[in-house]
C-alpha cells in the first residue's frame, strides 16, 4: 500500500506485497490517492468510488482550477455565489476544526498563502519557483465567511480567499470511509480498507495481520532512510505535518506553505515533523498543522486532547504522546 502525509509531507507505507493487500493508486488533489484491501474481490469497487468521489471534491475544493466552486467564491469575494454540497460540507468541517484549534488551522488565509509565494500548484513552485512574496493577513476570517445551506451559497469576505488545503484530503477521506465502512464492508465484514490521500490516511473493517504498514516520512518520493518511523495501524487516522517538503526560497529567505494565523506569515517550528493519530483523518490532519505551530506547547496540547502523537524535533529526536497502542500494534514509532 502507499499513504501519504497532508499536504506536503508524507506518511509512506510499508511493502504491501508482504502485507498480502490488494491496492491501487492514482493522482488526485494534486498528490497521490491509495486505496487498499484485504480483500481483492472489493479493490475495483473500491478504487471506482473513491475515485469519482475525490472528482467531486476536487470540482469543489481545487484552489488552482479557476472553475471549481472554492475559486469561484473567492474571485466573487463579497457577493454570495451558488457553490456545491460538497465545497459546503468541507468548509464546515473546516471551521469545525478552526473552532477546536483556536484558530491555528484557519481555512481563510488563502491570500496569505498565496503572498508566501504559493500561488500555483507545487509542482509549478518548484519548477519555476514561488510568486512573488506579498505582505501577511492574519487569520480569523473564517468567521466572516457565510454559508446558507438552504440557498446553497457560499459568500466570502472581500479582501480574502478560503483554502481547504489543510482539510479537505482529510475530511474527504473521512467521508469516503464512512460510506464505504457501511456499503461494502457490510457485505464482507470479515475485511478492511484503507484509504490515503497526500498522506491523510484511514482505515476501516478488519485490519490486516499485524495492522497497516505506514512509514512515516518527510515526503512520499524517497526510499525509506534511518529516522523514518513505521507504525502498524489498527484503527483510525494518521496525518502528519511539517514544513520541510513543500518550502521555497525568496532569495535568502525561506518560505513553505504553513502559514500561521497569528501572525499571517509562513510559521517556524521546533519539529520537523508531528504525525497525529487520532478517529478521524480530519482531526489527524488539522491537529498535527495546529501542534507544529505550537512548537513548544505542542506536547501539553495534544495531550490536553487525548489524541496519540509522534513528534520528531529538527535534529531527529522522537518525543511520543498519548497510549498509542490505541491505535498502533507492535512497536512504537520510534
Amino acid at each position: 500500500m502507499s499513504a501519504q502525509g497532508s499536504e506536503s509531507f508524507a506518511v509512506d507505507e510499508a511493502d504491501d506485497v508482504d502485507a498480502g493487500l490488494s491496492g491501487h493508486t492514482f493522482k488526485g488533489f494534486g498528490t497521490s490517492i491509495g486505496v487498499w484491501t484485504t480483500e481483492p474481490l472489493l479493490l475495483d469497487q473500491l478504487d471506482r468510488s473513491v475515485r469519482a468521489w475525490v472528482d467531486r471534491v476536487s470540482a469543489a475544493c481545487n484552489r488552482f482550477d479557476e472553475t471549481s466552486d472554492i475559486s469561484l467564491a473567492n474571485n466573487a469575494a463579497g457577493v454570495a455565489v451558488p457553490v456545491s454540497r460538497e465545497l459546503r460540507g468541507a468548509f464546515q468541517a473546516a471551521t469545525s476544526m478552526a473552532l477546536l484549534t483556536d484558530g491555528l488551522y484557519d481555512p481563510a488565509v488563502g491570500t496569505a498563502v498565496v503572498n508566501a509565494g504559493y500561488d500555483r500548484t507545487f509542482e509549478s513552485v518548484a519548477a519555476e519557483g514561488p510568486g512573488p512574496k506579498g505582505p501577511g493577513q492574519p487569520g480569523g476570517a473564517w468567521r466572516l465567511v457565510e454559508v446558507d445551506d438552504a440557498a446553497s451559497t457560499m459568500r466570502v469576505p472581500k479582501g480574502f480567499r478560503v483554502d481547504l488545503g489543510g482539510s479537505a484530503k482529510g475530511w474527504a477521506v473521512d467521508v469516503a470511509t464512512e460510506g464505504l465502512r457501511g456499503s461494502l464492508l457490510a457485505d464482507y465484514p470479515d475485511s478492511g480498507i484503507c484509504i490515503s490521500a497526500g498522506g491523510d490516511m484511514a482505515v476501516a473493517g478488519t485490519p490486516p495481520a499485524g495492522g497497516w504498514p505506514v512509514r512515516i516520512s518527510e515526503r512520499l518520493d524517497r526510499p525509506g532512510i534511518q529516522g523514518d518511523g513505521e507504525v502498524r495501524l489498527l484503527r483510525g487516522a494518521i496525518a502528519t505535518s511539517g514544513a520541510t517538503a513543500r518550502s521555497w526560497r525568496h532569495g535568502d529567505e525561506p518560505g513553505h506553505h504553513i502559514v500561521d494565523p497569528r501572525t499571517g506569515h509562513p510559521g517556524s517550528s521546533r519539529w520537523a515533523l508531528v504525525t497525529v493519530f487520532a478517529d478521524t483523518c480530519l482531526v489527524a490532519d488539522t491537529f498535527a498543522t495546529a501542534a507544529w505551530l505550537l512548537d513548544g506547547d505542542a506536547v501539553d496540547w495534544l495531550s490536553s486532547w487525548g489524541v496519540g502523537a509522534r513528534l520528531m524535533d529538527q535534529d531527529g529526536g522522537i518525543v511520543l504522546v498519548g497510549d498509542l497502542k490505541t491505535w498502533v500494534a507492535g512497536e512504537l514509532p520510534r
